[in-house]
C-alpha cells in the first residue's frame, strides 16, 4: 500500500514538473519571440492553462467516484459479515448508524449544480481524512455564491481538526455547522467574516445567514 502511494505521489510529482515546464516553455517563447508569433504563443499558453484547468476537474472527479466506491465496498463488507455470522440484528444496527449516514449521493439530487459540485468535494475531502459530515435538509438550500463560499470556508478549516462526525444544517438563508470539540480549538483562528462561533455543550458551533424572519 505504501508502495502504491509513493508511486501515485511521485507520479503526480512528475507530472506537475512537467506541465511547469510545458508553461514555462509558452511564457519565455511569448517573451522573447517577435510580435507575429507572440499571439500564438499567447494563444497557446492560454489554451493549455484551460485544458490544464478541466483535466484537473476531471481528476478530482474520478477520485470522488473511487472515495464513494471504496465507501460503499467498506460498508458492505461488514454488513456482509454480520450476516454470515447470524446477526442479523448487529448487520440491520451498522446500516442505519452507519451505512446510511455516510453514503447518501442521493441527498443532492435537485439541487444547484455549484452546490452539488463543491457539497460532494467536500464530502470526499473529510472522508479522505476520516470524517462523516451528515447534510440536514440539503432540499431547504436557497442560498447565494456568497452563502456557499462561506460554507466552503468553514468546513475547510473544522475537518481537519474535527475527531468525529460533521453536522451541517440548512435553511433558506442561513447554514449551521456543528461538531464535538474534542480536538477543535473553541473559535478557530482562521478568522472568516460574518461567521459566528460558539462553544456550546460540548460542540464548536459554526453559523452563518439571518434567521428565517430576520
Amino acid at each position: 500500500m505504501r508502495g502504491k502511494r509513493s508511486l501515485k505521489r511521485r507520479g503526480a510529482t512528475y507530472g506537475l514538473s512537467v506541465r511547469t515546464v510545458i508553461l514555462v516553455t509558452l511564457g519565455a517563447g511569448a517573451f522573447a519571440s517577435p510580435p507575429s508569433w507572440r499571439i500564438l504563443f499567447l494563444l497557446l499558453f492560454g489554451l493549455y492553462i484551460m485544458v490544464w484547468v478541466r483535466l484537473s476537474a476531471q481528476a478530482e472527479s474520478v477520485e470522488i467516484v473511487r472515495r464513494y466506491r471504496h465507501r460503499y465496498a467498506n460498508h458492505l463488507q461488514v454488513i456482509s459479515g454480520w450476516l454470515q455470522l447470524g446477526h442479523s440484528e448487529r448487520a440491520e444496527q451498522y446500516l442505519m448508524e452507519h451505512a446510511l449516514t455516510s453514503v447518501h449521493p442521493g441527498i443532492f439530487r435537485g439541487l444547484p449544480l455549484r452546490w452539488t459540485y463543491q457539497m460532494v468535494v467536500l464530502d470526499a475531502y473529510a472522508e479522505s481524512l476520516g470524517r462523516v459530515i451528515l447534510w440536514v435538509n440539503p432540499e431547504q438550500i436557497a442560498g447565494t455564491y456568497m452563502m456557499l463560499w462561506k460554507m466552503r470556508l468553514v468546513l475547510r478549516t473544522v475537518i481537519p481538526q474535527a475527531k468525529g462526525n460533521i453536522t451541517v444544517r440548512f435553511e433558506p438563508r442561513r447554514f449551521v455547522v456543528e461538531v464535538g470539540d474534542e480536538g477543535m480549538d473553541p473559535f478557530p483562528r482562521k478568522h472568516i467574516k460574518g461567521v459566528g462561533w460558539a462553544h456550546q455543550n460540548g460542540k464548536v458551533i459554526a453559523s452563518w445567514g439571518n434567521v428565517k424572519g430576520d
